[in-house]
């Protein structure tokens, strides 16, 4: 992170169309795309900075060079200061998930309590949690995480038995899967693209154009508001 953020410094400083962008851990696998896409159509350059939304909100807060804040939560705009207006450019929704194979044999919702298995969620304080705590369920975690890519990687590892993570991460990830067939509902998370510098204006509109949204629809991201 010292590295990027490093780099991120002398990005902002340019008098070029070159961008810092600082996005949610849950867009880590889709945004090189994204950026691949704009650097060719351009010729910028876009460097990343990945992290749970409120952990990036608080470095923008305290003086972080960043061209443009991608995140899952709206609100957090707001602190860190946009040029123009955000605009929405992808939703996902959370999914059970637990290591390939299911070796606990998670079933249901009602297994989130279950006192013998380990349960791994996200912190009220970043996104997907906040989507969690929206599912109306009871939930016996054992650890609360930054982010949803520190639970993926807890199941990943096989460090967890069931987390709540989003349907692109399962997507992305060979070694989670689903733990049962869960149907296509909220809660639901929406990304919002904010300028913080009115040179990453022409990347948010780029974000919302159809080859940029094909790119967000192969990677299980869904492309309009949340029902």
């Amino acid at each position: 992170m010292a590295v990027l953020l490093a780099t991120a410094v002398a990005c902002s400083g340019s008098d070029t169309n070159d961008l810092t962008v600082f996005a949610a851990s849950s867009l880590t696998d889709v945004l090189p795309d994204l950026a691949t896409e704009y650097e060719n159509e351009t010729g910028a350059t876009i460097t990343t900075v990945f992290g749970g939304s409120n952990h990036l909100a608080a470095q923008l807060r305290d003086g972080a060079p960043a061209d443009a804040f991608l995140t899952a939560d709206a609100r957090l705009l707001e602190q860190v200061g946009t040029r123009d207006r955000p605009v929405n450019f992808a939703s996902n929704r959370l999914v059970v998930a637990v290591p390939a194979g299911n070796p606990a044999g998670v079933s249901s919702l009602a297994d989130l309590a279950r006192d013998d298995l380990r349960v791994v969620i996200c912190a009220e304080t970043v996104p997907c949690g906040a989507a969690t705590s929206g599912m109306n369920s009871t939930i016996n975690a054992d650890s609360q995480e930054i982010s949803v890519r520190a639970v993926l990687s807890r199941l990943s590892l096989g460090e967890a038995d069931v987390g709540i993570v989003y349907a692109t991460d399962v997507a992305s990830e060979p070694e989670v899967q689903p733990a049962w067939q869960q149907p296509e509902a909220c809660p639901c998370v929406t990304y919002t693209a904010g300028a913080r510098t009115y040179r990453a204006l022409p990347f948010l509109a780029f974000l919302t154009s159809p080859v940029a949204q094909g790119i967000l629809t192969r990677h299980g991201f869904a492309t309009g508001e949340p029902d």
